[in-house]
């Protein structure tokens, strides 16, 4: 995924910095629990968030001294990363990752395995200063096992932010006979849960959490060892591609869904003069560069959000169009439970009441009430995604188009039917199970415009912007 495009320099937009962040599990009863720590609620920077141990790149996460005691070489943790970054700097990557779940937990993934006293000294050393993460390696004799780390997925904190991290998300395996351990003020308690267990405490109110940290949880969720998580690690990225599909629907092909460099996910504008952007599921910045330039080279707007499913692949970029635009994300029963963010939730023929086409849900059972909406006319081949049907006023002719998703069918429709029954509620309703206090959509970032989609308000290559009210919660994102 992307460092900022040049040009985009004038509209404030800072670099993001490297970060690193560890998913770290262990196998429980046939299942896989995951390490949550609970930041304490006085905290300026991450206030009462759950979050996976990581931080932010050091310069000596790069040391010479530390690349000799690599089991991964720079080459081979660049190809590990899908090349998006140079040797050297993958390298780091990996380093930093072990560094900091050795910083904030305990565990160092090294061999040979030093006496816990000796771990414990050289650990309260390098959190005080008084050691680099080179002096402990060199003291304890150890060879780092960067090999151990499988890469998840990337996520790149949105633009205009007066924070930004370049989060590399890793998981990796707590040792046999290890325990995790705690020290100083950052960590007010910890928690092993499941990631289903998780993601229901975010819908509970009880776990709150970020958006990269719940989308890999989402994927993560069907795991059960390194054969299956191996299935799932990144791999190479590229650019989007926009290709219109029908008269009103342009498929915009996004190469990181979840985050995940190489992941391949189909976005669509539905519309002709205001638009519903249906599965944005790549947070790229190219990837919704891509949907808001798109739209503005049609002197379009995006009035929605939808989404045929809750899975990162396809809500990935939700929030930071809702957000940058100040539009409401709309999805099926019960798909505001695992997003951290609000949801206005569909129900049997509801109609996203944005766009000049007439766009409801259309029935598709799936595995969870999320992808299970419906529709007036389901679709001639059934599938575990919800599809959304459009009608322009006044059009009788029926048109069927099918795009295959990234991890299941989607089927996509025109319909001369027209819509059921329009959706009632504002932004800040959510509608279905989900118990966590509602948000109002915060207005655009007052730097670079309302990005409501009007082209007189958008540069030659426009970056969306953020609320400030958001930027506290996406600056974190280094953390999980």
């Amino acid at each position: 995924m992307a460092t900022p495009h040049p040009e985009l320099g004038p509209y404030g937009h800072v670099v993001p910095r490297p970060a690193a962040t560890v998913v770290l599990l262990r196998g429980r009863s046939g299942a896989l629990e995951v390490l949550l720590t609970h930041r304490p609620s006085t905290m300026a920077f991450a206030p009462d968030l759950h979050v996976f141990p990581g931080g932010a790149v050091d310069p000596g996460d790069t040391d010479p001294a530390l690349a000799a005691r690599s089991v991964l070489t720079a080459a081979e943790a660049a190809v590990r990363l899908g090349r998006s970054a140079p040797p050297p700097a993958a390298l780091g990557s990996h380093v930093a990752a072990l560094r900091e779940l050795f910083e904030e937990a305990g565990v160092l993934l090294a061999e040979p395995v030093a006496p816990s006293d000796r771990l414990a000294a050289a650990r309260t050393a390098l959190l005080a200063g008084r050691a680099t993460f080179a002096d402990v390696c060199a003291g304890l004799g150890v060879r780092l096992h960067t090999d151990a780390l499988i890469p998840l997925s990337r996520w790149v904190t949105p633009p205009v932010l007066p924070r930004r991290f370049d989060a590399r998300f890793f998981a990796a395996f707590l040792p046999p006979g290890v325990e995790v351990s705690f020290e100083g003020d950052e960590v007010a308690a910890h928690r092993w849960l499941t990631p289903r267990a998780a993601l229901d405490g975010l819908a509970r109110g009880e776990v709150p959490m970020w958006l990269p940290t719940t989308a890999n949880l989402q994927r993560l969720e069907h795991a059960l060892d390194a054969t299956s998580l191996e299935s799932i690690a990144s791999g190479r990225s590229g650019l989007p591609e926009v290709e219109p599909v029908a008269p009103d629907i342009v498929r915009i092909t996004q190469p990181s869904g979840a985050g995940v460099d190489g992941l391949a996910v189909n976005a669509y504008l539905v519309g002709g003069r205001e638009l519903v952007a249906v599965d944005p599921g790549d947070p790229s910045e190219e990837a919704l560069l891509a949907i808001v330039e798109t739209a503005a080279a049609e002197g379009a707007t995006i009035g929605a959000v939808g989404l045929t499913s809750a899975d990162p692949d396809h809500a990935g970029g939700a929030e930071h169009l809702r957000e940058g635009l100040g539009v409401v994300v709309h999805g099926g029963p019960g798909a505001g439970r695992p997003l951290p963010f609000d949801v206005v939730e569909l129900v049997d023929g509801s109609r996203v009441p944005s766009g000049d086409l007439r766009v409801v849900a259309s029935a598709a059972p799936g595995p969870r009430p999320d992808t299970s909406c419906t529709g007036c006319r389901p679709a001639a081949r059934r599938s575990s995604a919800t599809s959304w049907v459009s009608r322009p006023p006044g059009r009788s002719s029926a048109r069927r188009i099918q795009a295959p998703g990234a991890s299941r069918w989607r089927s996509w429709h025109r319909s001369s039917r027209s819509a059921c029954c329009p959706l009632t509620g504002t932004r800040s309703r959510v509608e279905g199970p989900s118990r966590r206090p509602s948000r109002r959509p915060s207005d655009a970032c007052p730097e670079v415009g309302p990005f409501r989609g009007d082209p007189s308000t958008l540069p030659a290559r426009s970056a969306l912007g953020l609320s400030r009210a958001s930027a506290a919660r996406s600056a974190g994102w280094s953390a999980g």
